[in-house]
């Protein structure tokens, strides 16, 4: 401790200098004994005193200098370069902190220190009216406790945080940002300001609503299209099967009553095989451009007729529950009952060639306030903390329908396992009003 406590007063500038000045008296000493003792009893009668005199100062800047230069120089040319570096790392946070995202510096108490040029564009507060307040100033009421809570959880745990917020500026409009906030750590590894920097989204937001508007116009374009297709195929081909399989019944019963047309009605009845074979796969097509049963006999139907098909073509068992709420289903409209059949469809499909599952199991229910389907299998479920793929198209896609209807989507692993998808939406999105019906 003594042996750091003296080499920091020896790096310091006053006590280089007393280094040098110790440093000159020492040699100066020895010079002159040198001089006395050695050197004028060699040479001393054949010398003049001038020499002497000369030789003195010159053996003393000989001897100094370098040392000098190690004293004082070198330390100087460490602190220049030193200095040189912080001056190049402020100039660095200048420009970072008036860039055109917002920045706000906070003590370790959550305390606004100070804002820049950019967080007044975007917030309309100035620095005088920032400094000394937290940035709950700018809260819209969007968010809940919660949200907060677990922010500062992540933030304590990570000295870190990155998402999206709803924030409200002076004038009180509200607006989306993205928000990441670093802690800033000193020597010992305490807390001593937050730096918050973000950037208004607002414009983003309106192209990602307009891509999901656009999203959903072609989804319904679609299945219109489905329809319209499923219904051409029922009325014209299955019309036209329908005929031909009348038409080979009454060949066949012409035919049966004569021995000489015996191998005739081989070839009939292998006729009508095909043409049943025909109308099963025409059924089947139209069945998956648009289920028929789900004009007819509403969702709850739907999705046991699903589930049905499933079980038959991958012998998984497959349950709906809530099959008491069919009447009430009924009130759905086109859209939502359409968007939440494919959804169903699509969980479905990932259970077969993902989950490893052996059942699976939905419910339907319809509140006052919202209408939830849940779709549990009893699989390997999602890896902890996993991400959806930007290939992941399947569950992207049920996540845009979701919000197309404006609710919301939720996967998480039931008791014993697997994994369980949940859709919720408000009821004035799933029901039909009273002038629509």
């Amino acid at each position: 401790m003594v042996k750091h406590h003296l080499k920091d007063i020896f790096s310091s500038p006053r006590g280089a200098m007393f280094l040098i000045a110790l440093l000159i008296l020492t040699a100066e000493f020895l010079i002159m004994v040198l001089i006395e003792l050695v050197f004028k009893q060699i040479y001393g009668l054949n010398i003049s005193a001038v020499f002497w005199e000369f030789l003195d100062p010159l053996l003393l800047v000989i001897i100094v200098t370098p040392w000098i230069y190690v004293l004082a120089m070198r330390p100087l040319e460490k602190q220049r370069v030193m200095l040189q570096k912080q001056f190049n790392e402020l100039s660095i946070t200048a420009v970072t902190f008036e860039s055109r995202e917002g920045v706000v510096v906070t003590d370790a108490n959550n305390k606004i220190l100070r804002v820049n040029h950019s967080f007044t564009e975007i917030t309309g507060y100035t620095n005088e009216d920032a400094i000394g307040k937290t940035p709950g100033m700018l809260h819209s009421g969007r968010h809940d406790k919660e949200f907060y809570q677990n922010m500062w959880q992540v933030l304590e745990r990570d000295r870190f945080w990155s998402g999206e917020v709803w924030n409200r500026r002076k004038n009180g409009d509200i607006y989306p940002e993205w928000l990441t906030i670093t802690a800033v750590l000193g020597a010992e590894g305490q807390v001593t300001n937050y730096v918050g920097i973000f950037s208004d989204i607002t414009d983003r937001k309106a192209g990602e609503q307009q891509l999901r508007k656009l999203t959903a116009h072609i989804q319904t374009a679609r299945e219109e299209e489905k329809t319209r297709i499923a219904r051409e195929i029922h009325d014209d081909l299955g019309g036209t099967l329908t005929a031909l399989k009348m038409e080979t019944y009454r060949l066949t019963s012409k035919l049966s009553g004569n021995e000489q047309t015996a191998p005739l009605l081989e070839h009939v009845e292998s006729m009508t095989q095909l043409i049943d074979n025909a109308v099963g796969v025409t059924r089947r097509v139209i069945s998956d451009l648009h289920p028929t049963i789900l004009d007819d006999l509403g969702l709850v139907a739907a999705l046991e007729w699903q589930c049905g098909q499933f079980h038959k073509r991958t012998g998984i068992a497959c349950e709906v529950i809530g099959a008491e709420d069919k009447d009430d289903e009924k009130t759905l409209d086109k859209t939502t009952a359409i968007n939440l059949f494919r959804i169903f469809q699509e969980a479905l499909t990932n259970v077969a060639q993902h989950s490893g599952a052996t059942r699976v199991s939905a419910e339907f229910h319809q509140g006052d306030d919202e209408t939830i389907l849940s779709i549990s299998d009893n699989g390997r479920g999602l890896p902890e903390k996993h991400v959806i793929a930007q290939t992941s198209y399947g569950m992207r896609g049920m996540r845009e329908r979701v919000a197309q209807l404006g609710g919301q989507i939720l996967f998480d692993s039931p008791h014993g396992g697997g994994l369980r998808l949940t859709v919720i939406l408000p009821v004035a999105t799933g029901h039909k009003t009273e002038r629509e019906i």
